[in-house]
């Protein structure tokens, strides 16, 4: 084989390369989404991420939680119960199919609107059957509330059909709190799996 067509293979080949390393960085590496299109996956970015006041809780362990525990890491944080009898376990499925999926899974948080009934271990039992690594928080009402209109999540008690029984009715969307630990922006139910996904690969490509 001559040189002339040596370098001329080695220079298909090295275009080949460069076609085919574009192809993937373009195709198949996540990549920052725009505002529209995280919109249509069901997420609201906020422009500026916004700060989270110091909060003082309690883990699914009986250990002090506070806004140290949302940094370093995406986090996902839906506020619900454990006796809620519909969504908080649908959306709590949905999401660990997700993260499951995930290389790089958000940590996820369930924060309780019922600390009357939701003690740690409660929380502990109800979680351990959707995942091992989600976490669970609880407290005062006084804390959850603050916590909660930081994040804009209303809820509130609600009387149950038969006397001395109540529910709590809670907003549905997912709040995402960024590495900096900032509230983030959120995900609004219907929640899909597949939509989780995408969203929590894209930002996870933007923050690198």
């Amino acid at each position: 084989m001559t040189e002339g067509v040596r370098n001329t293979l080695v220079g298909i080949a090295a275009f080949i390369s460069l076609v085919l390393g574009l192809f993937f960085y373009n195709f198949l590496t996540p990549r920052e989404l725009s505002d529209e299109q995280y919109q249509q996956l069901g997420y609201y970015k906020y422009p500026q991420a916004r700060d989270i006041k110091p909060f003082r809780l309690l883990d699914q362990d009986g250990n002090t939680a506070s806004l140290n525990d949302l940094k370093g890491k995406t986090s996902l944080l839906f506020f619900g119960f454990t006796y809620c009898p519909d969504i908080c376990p649908t959306t709590l499925g949905v999401i660990n199919r997700a993260v499951q999926k995930l290389q790089n899974p958000p940590q996820v948080v369930l924060v309780s609107v019922d600390p009357e009934r939701d003690t740690p271990a409660q929380l502990k039992q109800y979680l351990s059957g959707f995942n091992d690594d989600f976490i669970g928080f609880t407290g005062t009402f006084d804390d959850i509330v603050g916590l909660a209109t930081n994040v804009n999540i209303a809820f509130g008690k609600v009387p149950g059909t038969e006397p001395g029984t109540y529910t709590v009715d809670h907003s549905a969307s997912i709040v995402v709190v960024d590495t900096a630990g900032k509230y983030a922006g959120f995900i609004k139910a219907p929640h899909d799996e597949q939509n989780i996904i995408r969203i929590v690969e894209a930002i996870s490509q933007a923050s690198r």
